[in-house]
């Protein structure tokens, strides 16, 4: 018995030091905020603990109909202590207008507390004064979707972040919602931030009490000036509203309510980048940027391959801007750059970097200056443009074939040959001006020592040349493996990208990169690309290879399918067959390079 009463003692105080540690309210509540002359107000000073010495305020613009009627209710459930008093007036407003309810002062546990100043608005008289208030006219009063903009004037390609939050009453409860009209942001480079928690705030909204919640963030590019309108964002609620009654437990009594909420049209003014200092190569980058070219290695032998780097780094509208195109002399062979997209969207904007990489091989010896690269945009906190250089390289080729220099009057300006060919020929011209040639009567020893040495010279000019032609080929072909491979690993990420695209149900991003991938494979064995070619022009440039007659016809399919994607309805099922149909050309394809 003893051990029962320790028992329920030690739950009494721990209870009690729950209770405790609940934070204190006292808060006014009116049945509405807006009323006809001849309508009556409730208003209703509650708290959630007891408390004493309550002084109500001065209803200077009212007149005091009815109250205080005091209202009590106390509970224990499962072990928790629940308490509320409340102090309700019924008024008749004394005049239209903006009317005030001044804060009460209350006691409790020996500190003072204060309700809120409340404002009502007073029309003229209604119709029907004594018509009691419908859940659905509680809901319209107590529900607002409202779109807040963080910069209504930006410049084009800003980045703007649009804020869609919710106001609530703290007497409704939201059950669910369902968006209704989902703006398109048409003229507006948009991405939606996802929200991954909803919180929700205390704040006021109409000089009321309101909780508040973000519900969707939206960040805008702007692609053109001016009065650029944002549509309309709509959202179906599910509420439950109190009645004002209590069930046996205590326990508020509500109903369902559902309403349609809609943050209204608004409209950007973009401003237009000046004109004046506008750079010639701007292409439209706005923001705050880095820029700067790189290569691999600068020292390397011909034929062998390097990658040059051309990036662009900072905030800003990374995912739109245009990056600058690498020129190179002709004695180094450009591929098509490859793009690689670093850039992550926030509430603040893009932020990282773009590159595009060159794959670069040098055919002939000698030293080649990368000449640098301007790029040129917008600077906000300056308004006004910046022009960025990036720093000059210099690729050095030691080994390999050399470019000789044309005679005069020669029009063939690609003439090359080995540093060992050019001197074995050099001496063999040398020796055949130099020599003294004597009649062919003569038999004199002289004359067949001169003979000989010619016909030695002769052989061992050929030795030497003959020895420099295999070393060129080895070199050549260490090389081209070299690039093979480059391809082979390019090849296979293309591969997997294009097999995602297709998991993703990306259906033009899909043949994009089907595309991309096949013209990749068909290097290793063109010397052109076939992106964008005519049926006739792809069977044309294919028939230099000795494919497969089907083969060629499926690859011509691929590429005009993927010409006439945009102007065509596709399925998922035409995706999975034509990623089949890419795996098995691949295949044939690398087979084809490897054999040759």
């Amino acid at each position: 018995m003893f051990r029962l009463r320790l028992f329920i003692a030690f739950l009494t105080v721990s209870v009690f030091g729950f209770a405790q540690e609940e934070q204190t309210q006292f808060e006014v509540v009116l049945s509405k905020n807006r009323l006809g002359l001849n309508e009556r107000l409730r208003v209703s000073f509650e708290m959630n603990k007891d408390g004493d010495l309550f002084e109500p305020p001065a209803f200077t613009d009212f007149e005091v109909l009815m109250g205080p009627s005091q209202s009590t209710s106390s509970s224990w459930i499962n072990g928790k202590r629940s308490f509320s008093r409340s102090y309700t007036y019924v008024l008749k407003p004394k005049k239209q207008g903006t009317l005030r309810i001044k804060p009460a002062y209350i006691t409790i546990a020996g500190e003072r507390y204060t309700t809120k100043e409340k404002i009502v608005e007073v029309t003229a008289s209604v119709a029907n004064p004594n018509a009691p208030k419908t859940t659905q006219d509680v809901a319209n009063e107590s529900l607002y979707l409202i779109a807040s903009i963080s910069k209504p004037s930006p410049y084009e390609n800003e980045a703007v972040l649009v804020t869609y939050t919710l106001y609530f009453s703290p007497q409704v409860y939201i059950t669910n919602f369902v968006p209704v009209d989902n703006p398109s942001y048409n003229n507006f480079w948009s991405q939606d931030i996802p929200i991954k928690e909803y919180e929700t705030r205390r704040t006021t909204y109409q000089n009321e009490d309101f909780n508040a919640v973000d519900l969707k963030q939206v960040v805008l590019y702007p692609q053109k000036s001016g009065a650029l309108p944002i549509e309309p964002f709509s959202l179906e609620l599910y509420v439950q509203i109190p009645t004002g009654r209590r069930d046996f437990f205590g326990d508020p009594i509500m109903r369902s309510a559902t309403k349609v909420v809609s943050a209204g049209a608004s409209v950007l003014n973009v401003k237009a980048l000046p004109a004046a200092g506008r750079p010639d190569d701007f292409s439209g980058a706005v923001g705050k940027f880095n820029f700067e070219t790189s290569a691999n290695k600068t020292t390397l032998d011909a034929n062998e391959s390097l990658q040059i780097g051309v990036k662009v780094s900072g905030t800003g509208n990374l995912k739109l801007l245009k990056l600058p195109e690498l020129s190179l002399p002709s004695s180094l062979e450009q591929y098509e750059p490859e793009f690689n997209d670093e850039v992550s969207v926030s509430v603040s904007g893009m932020k990282g970097a773009v590159r595009q990489t060159y794959t670069v091989v040098p055919r002939y010896v000698g030293n080649y200056p990368v000449n640098e690269l301007k790029f040129s945009y917008f600077d906000l906190e300056k308004e006004s443009y910046v022009t960025l250089t990036s720093n000059p390289l210099s690729i050095s080729v030691e080994n390999g074939p050399v470019r000789s220099t044309p005679s005069a009057g020669s029009t063939n300006e690609s003439a090359v040959s080995s540093p060992s060919a050019l001197s074995v020929q050099n001496a063999f011209v040398s020796n055949a001006f130099t020599s003294s040639f004597e009649p062919i009567v003569s038999e004199s020893w002289s004359g067949g020592i001169i003979h000989l040495a010619f016909i030695l010279s002769f052989i061992l000019g050929a030795l030497v040349i003959g020895l420099t032609s295999r070393l060129y080929q080895k070199i050549s072909l260490k090389s081209s493996g070299t690039l093979k491979k480059s391809y082979q690993k390019r090849i296979k990420n293309l591969l997997k990208e294009t097999e995602d695209c297709a998991s993703k149900g990306q259906i033009e991003e899909f043949y994009e990169a089907l595309s991309k991938t096949l013209d990749h494979a068909l290097s290793l064995l063109l010397k052109e690309t076939i992106r964008g070619a005519s049926d006739g022009q792809i069977k044309s440039v294919l028939g230099k290879v000795a494919l497969e007659s089907s083969a060629v016809e499926e690859i011509a399919a691929l590429m005009n399918k993927v010409n006439l994607i945009k102007y065509s309805p596709i399925s998922s099922s035409d995706v999975e067959s034509d990623l089949e149909r890419l795996h098995k050309l691949i295949q044939l394809i690398q087979a084809k390079a490897k054999a040759l």
